[in-house]
C-alpha cells in the first residue's frame, strides 16, 4: 500500500484561501465608526425683507413658504433690531442686533404666509431689522437688512 502525498502547491493554495477568509472574516466590509444622527437641513433664509415707514411707526413684511423650510418644519421667525444715534453715526462700525421679538410661524392654506411686526421709532435714531427663521435646533441665515429712520 503506498501512501500518495499531496503536492505541496495544493496544499499552499487551500492555506491562503483559508487565511484569506479568516481575515475577511475579522476585517469586515467597510469602515467602522460610531452611529451618527441624520442631518438636519436648516431653513432657507427670509429674502424679501421689506418695511414701510408711516410717522414714527415702521412696519416690516416678509413672505414665507413651507416649500422653504429644510428637514424640519419651521416653528417661528426672531426679529432683531440695530439703533444708532443720528448724530453720532459711525460708517465702519459693526451693529449690535438685539432680538426684539419672536412670531410663530402662521401657515396659510397654501403653504405660505406672509409675516408682519410693527414697531415704534425713537427720533433721532436709525434702526436696522433683519429676521431668522427657526425650527427644533435649526436657524437660518440671516435675511436681508432694511433701515428706518424718522424724517
Amino acid at each position: 500500500m503506498t501512501v500518495e502525498k499531496m503536492p505541496a502547491n495544493r496544499f499552499s493554495i487551500k492555506l491562503l484561501i483559508a487565511a484569506m477568509l479568516l481575515c475577511l472574516s475579522i476585517l469586515g466590509c467597510g469602515k467602522k465608526e460610531m452611529p451618527s444622527a441624520p442631518r438636519q437641513v436648516p431653513p432657507q433664509p427670509v429674502a424679501d425683507l421689506r418695511v414701510q415707514l408711516t410717522g414714527n411707526k415702521v412696519e416690516l413684511t416678509w413672505s414665507f413658504s413651507k416649500a422653504l423650510s429644510g428637514s424640519e418644519p419651521i416653528t417661528g421667525f426672531g426679529v432683531y433690531r440695530a439703533s444708532e444715534s443720528v448724530s453720532e453715526s459711525c460708517d465702519h462700525c459693526p451693529f449690535l442686533f438685539q432680538r426684539v421679538a419672536d412670531i410663530p410661524f402662521l401657515e396659510g392654506q397654501d403653504g405660505a404666509s406672509v409675516m408682519t411686526y410693527r414697531d415704534t421709532l425713537e427720533n433721532g435714531y436709525r434702526y436696522r431689522y433683519k429676521v431668522i427663521c427657526y425650527s427644533r435646533g435649526l436657524a437660518s441665515k440671516d435675511s436681508n437688512v432694511v433701515v428706518a429712520e424718522e424724517e
